[in-house]
């Protein structure tokens, strides 16, 4: 399962999907990003951005009116996300190189920044890190941000985990498929669908299922559940689509959460705590990287990464 890949290539700018649909330009993520790129002299700066996405860092990049290059490598199969094609100008150079992990990348090119939000600790850091030291140009700044364990983001993760109800999920699907069927056998005559046992059974308890879920205080609601009923409210908005149309959305919903699940469990794999992060610290100054400074980035009192700067 390529859960990342399942994730870009729906076109989000960031890893928080809809939290950041216009790329890092607001937040603690874009105020850590412009800090570091007000921090730099040059006239022009050679950027290389370790699992990307569909390059989350670009848009800030372009809204600070920087010259140069940015290239941005991903694991997994990525785009130029919206945010990014409305920005574009010809200051900057602009390279994606997705499908292949940092490991894997070549370059003869040398960066002045070398920059990850939540990305380089999904790598082969044996391999990653000295490849990256290689490619820093000998003045040139590792910035990263990475997953901190006491983040709320990675409680937020693990809370997350619990609230897939793939059972309850699966029977709901089964109610879709039932409808899509009756659709065919009505040859596409979605009135008829009222005379349906079948369908109306059908939809029946697919409201029944979404009542559930929605009647509820919404502090107790279960996430996870509300957009799984959101995704299923989508298909009565396909009806009049073809057919294999209709069957590829239903059969994309589990896909879709499954792949979420996935890349939560990743997320609280790879969140590092006190003691990892100093183990870290020390893969860093093996790889030749020195200056290392790391500290926990804080947002409304609590952490949310751990930021890393070396040289």
């Amino acid at each position: 399962m390529d859960a990342w890949g399942n994730f870009w290539e729906k076109g989000h700018s960031t890893t928080f999907g809809e939290y950041y649909t216009d790329g890092y330009t607001t937040g603690y993520i874009a105020q850590w990003w412009s800090a570091i790129l007000k921090s730099q002299q040059q006239p022009s700066l050679q950027v290389l951005e370790v699992g990307c996405g569909n390059a989350s860092l670009l848009p800030c990049m372009l809204d600070s009116a920087i010259k140069g290059s940015y290239t941005g490598v991903d694991a997994a199969e990525v785009i130029l996300s919206d945010a990014v094609k409305k920005r574009a100008n010809a200051e900057l150079t602009i390279s994606l190189k997705g499908g292949a992990g940092i490991e894997a990348f070549h370059s003869d090119q040398q960066f002045d920044l070398i920059a990850s939000v939540y990305g380089l600790e999904y790598s082969p850091l044996d391999q990653s890190l000295p490849l990256l030291k290689d490619l820093l140009a000998p003045s040139g700044q590792l910035n990263l941000l990475m997953h901190h364990s006491g983040s709320v983001i990675t409680e937020m993760s693990v809370k997350a985990l619990g609230e897939f109800d793939f059972a309850v999920m699966e029977k709901v699907i089964a109610y879709l498929n039932q409808i899509d069927t009756e659709i065919v056998k009505n040859k596409n005559d979605l009135a008829a669908l009222q005379y349906s046992v079948k369908a109306q059974a059908a939809r029946e308890s697919v409201n029944e299922f979404i009542s559930q879920v929605m009647n509820q205080e919404p502090a107790d609601r279960n996430p996870i559940l509300v957009d799984f009923s959101r995704a299923v409210l989508t298909y009565f908005k396909k009806l009049k689509q073809p057919k294999n149309e209709r069957l590829d959305y239903i059969s994309g919903i589990l896909v879709d959460f499954h792949s979420s699940k996935e890349r939560f469990r990743q997320m609280v794999d790879v969140a590092r705590s006190d003691q990892e992060i100093q183990e870290f610290k020390q893969q860093l100054a093996e790889a030749g990287f020195e200056n290392i400074t790391i500290n926990a980035l804080q947002k409304d009192g609590t952490p949310v990464a751990w930021n890393i700067n070396a040289n």
